[in-house]
């Protein structure tokens, strides 16, 4: 499973921006950029709301700022600044980004670490 995934992330480092389907269908669309790992998810906004700020505080993360009603999460990891945004496309579909900074320099890598991990409890 973790060759598959790895050759899927793979792949999207070099075409950029392709449709991943992870577990049943859960991610819609996925793409990397400088650093931002993001995806259409096919879950309520809520359920995706706990499951990032569980996740979070299950991989110790520092919690800096949580605001539900606008969809954001800031908070510290591994010496990584993390911003995660939920925006609600429909009520069963949310966008859900990931951005990750170390001393001001974007970590693409580390954000789709996060992002990947994130979606992992929607299977």
């Amino acid at each position: 499973m973790k060759k598959i995934i790895g050759l899927i992330l793979g792949l999207v480092l070099v075409v950029g921006c392709i449709p991943v389907l992870i577990g049943a269908g859960i991610v819609t669309g996925y793409s990397l950029s400088n650093s931002t790992a993001s995806g259409n998810v096919n879950v309520e906004y809520r359920v995706l709301w706990d499951i990032c700020l569980d996740k979070l505080e299950s991989m110790e993360a520092e919690i800096l700022v949580s605001n539900e009603s606008k969809g954001v999460i800031k908070a510290n990891l591994s010496e990584h600044g993390i911003a995660v945004k939920i925006s609600s496309i429909s009520t069963d579909t949310q966008r859900l980004k990931v951005s990750a900074r170390q001393l001001l320099m974007p970590k693409a890598q580390f954000a789709q670490k996060i992002f990947l991990k994130l979606i992992s409890d929607l299977q």
